[in-house]
């Protein structure tokens, strides 16, 4: 049997459940993406597609509850048994939502003429590509948050912590919580990847985990440090897999080309400071003037006629943010993770970004990309001028653990279906491709899974962003 590869289950999305008959426009791009590109929360969904042949947009699912076994004795001259076996039901739902995106592009625009000028022919499949690129990252992303929406009452943190609110420099990943997983874990059925080389657990972690993972493991004892056993060591590795501790496989989520992490909740934990943005932030604004400053000596980043910052309130204490810093920029805030309007990790509007220059005295940030969505529309309607926050705070490891497979169930609703509508302006230039999708994300079995959150350590231009002691959020 060929070696495990979480690759070769990438068919376990909406788009590869779908019978390729009845797929409306299939293109290519989107199943090269699915091959190529980097799917590791994806493949862990199974996906039905029941809703889509009853045409509801909710599903139940119901099944028999047996009654408990009563082993008590009858006399010997009974003619009746006073009470039968109880028998009852109970039912799982399983919801739809609808997603979608679009990609648009004009003749005239700078963009475009760049893409020319620089030798681009087919341009139109190069939209194509950003718009499978795009199906990919956000059903990639829809997967991860649907371990997150589980119930909190099954999550673990590192150290002493109950929440978000403890996690700090004494709250990274530890040895103990391997032992904790095998006996939560230890006693499912099917595996998570099909094979026998795949039948241990599961955990996929950011590459901090690991950083922090190898430095308590030069300080155990050393039975305990032996029981390590790097992945290029034995046969049927998976991909991303790095080794594997007490019946555990550890696979590490790669870091995009941004150098961000989708196993990172970045500046989820405690805050270090949180500003409010005080201006609309137009699309494509925020990264430095390409005439005048190379992002890391190298790249001459966005437009020119855009800000080259976001403009924050004249509040900000901006000596707590440093270059290279990795903030987040956010329209929600929430407390449910137990930090006080804290980063809200499940909104489309939260995305994190790389401080390269600080205006303190304007009260500036520019970011090594530009902010690629408008952030025009005022947050709060009891203090208006606001049009976001961005927050530094502690960045949050998201380790999930998988003892078998089956705790996420997807529903597709309506299979993923393309548009190329066509130009509406006068002279047919400006091109836009879209598609959509009705499919929901669903908890199915809560206990096949356990999610377990600790404070990491996150890497930098030259250095390392380590996690700070317990601070105060504000």
């Amino acid at each position: 049997m060929a070696d495990p590869n979480l690759f070769d289950f990438y068919n376990n999305n909406p788009v590869g459940v779908v019978d390729q008959n009845i797929w409306d426009d299939k293109i290519p791009e989107v199943v090269m993406n699915f091959q190529a590109g980097p799917t590791i929360y994806t493949p862990l969904v199974k996906w039905v597609n029941r809703s889509q042949v009853t045409g509801a947009p909710i599903s139940e699912w119901t099944e028999l509850l047996e009654g408990d076994v009563d082993n008590d004795e009858i006399a010997i001259t009974a003619q009746y048994i006073p009470e039968p076996a109880g028998v009852d039901s109970r039912s799982r739902k399983l919801s739809a939502k609808r997603y979608g995106d679009k990609v648009q592009l004009s003749e005239s625009s700078n963009i475009y003429q760049m893409w020319k000028m620089s030798g681009g022919r087919d341009w139109r499949s190069l939209l194509k590509g950003i718009l499978g690129n795009n199906v990919r990252r956000k059903i990639e992303v829809l997967s991860r948050n649907a371990y997150l929406g589980g119930p909190k009452t099954f999550w673990t943190y590192g150290g002493s912590a109950v929440d978000f609110s403890g996690l700090n420099s004494s709250s990274k990943f530890g040895l103990g919580i391997v032992n904790a997983w095998n006996l939560r874990l230890g006693n499912l059925g099917e595996p998570i990847i099909p094979g026998t080389a795949a039948s241990a657990k599961l955990v996929i972690v950011p590459p901090g985990v690991i950083y922090d993972f190898q430095e308590s493991l030069a300080g155990a004892a050393t039975n305990e440090g032996q029981m390590w056993r790097d992945a290029a060591l034995y046969q049927g590795k998976l991909n991303y897999e790095i080794g594997t501790y007490k019946n555990i496989r550890f696979v590490e989520v790669p870091n995009d080309t941004y150098g961000q992490n989708s196993a990172i909740l970045y500046n989820c934990g405690p805050i270090l400071e949180q500003a409010e943005i005080s201006a609309p932030i137009a699309r494509g604004a925020g990264a430095p003037n390409p005439e005048a400053v190379a992002v890391d000596d190298v790249w001459y980043i966005g437009q020119k006629a855009v800000a080259h910052y976001i403009q924050l309130a004249n509040t900000t204490d901006m000596s707590n943010f440093e270059v290279n810093d990795m903030v987040t920029i956010h329209t929600l805030r929430t407390s449910d993770y137990g930090i006080a309007n804290g980063v809200d990790p499940l909104s489309g509007k939260t995305i994190t970004r790389r401080v390269v220059l600080i205006d303190a005295g304007n009260f500036r940030l520019s970011f090594d990309r530009p902010v690629m969505y408008p952030y025009t529309t005022e947050v709060d309607d009891y203090n208006p001028g606001v049009y976001g926050y961005v927050t530094k705070g502690t960045h949050v490891a998201f380790n999930l653990v998988l003892g078998s497979a089956g705790g996420i169930m997807g529903n597709l609703n309506r299979p993923l279906k393309f548009y190329e509508p066509k130009p509406v302006d006068d002279f047919e230039s400006v091109y836009r491709y879209v598609w959509d999708i009705v499919a929901g994300y669903n908890i199915w079995e809560p206990s096949l899974f356990e999610c377990h959150f600790t404070a990491v350590s996150v890497p930098k231009p030259g250095g390392i962003h380590l996690p700070p002691a317990a601070v105060v959020s504000s």
